[in-house]
């Protein structure tokens, strides 16, 4: 004779599967608006000016420096800056930009200019405008078509 087995109930994780893929969770369309730019060419002051001026409310964003593939004393033995492509993880970058357009959260990289150090992941939340700055926002063809 067969038994079946029954999963235990786990009402706090069907919650929270419910919580975050509820549409009213995420925008169900995102506006993304990229900003490139060199090193120092006012890119985050624009930024934080748009954000201020439209609301933190509705725009969220968040800098590709982020997603540096070394920290300042891994670079220091390379023979390219985070100004090189092949230094930045640009494939994820691609797919978070993806996500981000369908109003879906990302698990962001996270570095620290002030110590040259890469932190850990944060949850970043889509809302209605996404604003994406930095030196690659716009590279590949991919990332311009979000």
């Amino acid at each position: 004779m067969d038994v079946l087995r029954k999963e235990p109930s786990m009402p706090h994780r069907v919650a929270a599967i419910q919580k975050a893929t509820a549409k009213e969770a995420h925008p169900t369309r995102v506006a993304m608006l990229a900003i490139a730019g060199d090193s120092a060419s006012g890119k985050t002051t624009l930024t934080k000016g748009i954000v201020e001026a439209l609301g933190r409310d509705r725009i969220a964003s968040f800098c590709t420096d982020d997603y540096h593939r070394y920290d300042r004393e891994e670079r220091r033995g390379l023979p390219f800056t985070p100004l090189h492509p092949d230094c930045n993880y640009l494939e994820i970058m691609e797919q978070h930009l993806q996500l981000l357009t369908l109003g879906q959260p990302i698990l962001k990289p996270v570095y620290h200019h002030s110590n040259g150090t890469l932190g850990r992941p944060v949850l970043f939340e889509p809302k209605e405008i996404v604003i994406v700055e930095g030196l690659f926002p716009l590279w590949s063809k991919l990332s311009r078509a979000t």
